[in-house]
């Protein structure tokens, strides 16, 4: 399956992370993936947006970073995979707009993320 990705930067380098801007998209994440995408998946969600992420049926280690509609951190945790209920919920505290997983292998800060006018166009495509 064709996989959607956006052209954008984190702490001004260009990468292409994959996309989840749906309600389905976002639900299944990297589920049952044997590997994260190299540039992570950005999960973008219609409005500013509070609660946690969790593993259940994710199968490798993932780091997670929160971002506001601005594109600066909020939060960044790490995530273990989860076999079984009940599975840990990894919540930033704080209200995010967008969320970013990376393998936990990935050394990026994670500080910023832009630019705000392809996050924006991306925040109002999404349902």
């Amino acid at each position: 399956t064709e996989r959607a990705t956006a052209v954008l930067r984190l702490d001004g380098v260009i990468f292409r992370p994959e996309v989840a801007k749906t309600t389905a998209q976002r639900t299944r994440g990297l589920m049952n993936r044997r590997q994260a995408p190299k540039d992570g998946m950005l999960f973008v969600f219609p409005g500013t947006t509070s609660g946690g992420f969790w593993m259940k049926n994710t199968l490798v280690p993932l780091t997670i970073v929160f971002f506001d509609s601005a594109g600066k951190r909020v939060r960044k945790l790490s995530m273990v995979p989860c076999r079984k209920d009940p599975c840990p919920i990894y919540d930033p505290g704080l209200p995010y707009r967008f969320a970013l997983e990376l393998p936990a292998s990935d050394t990026r800060r994670g500080a910023t993320i832009g630019p705000r006018s392809v996050l924006g166009r991306l925040a109002r495509s999404a349902t």
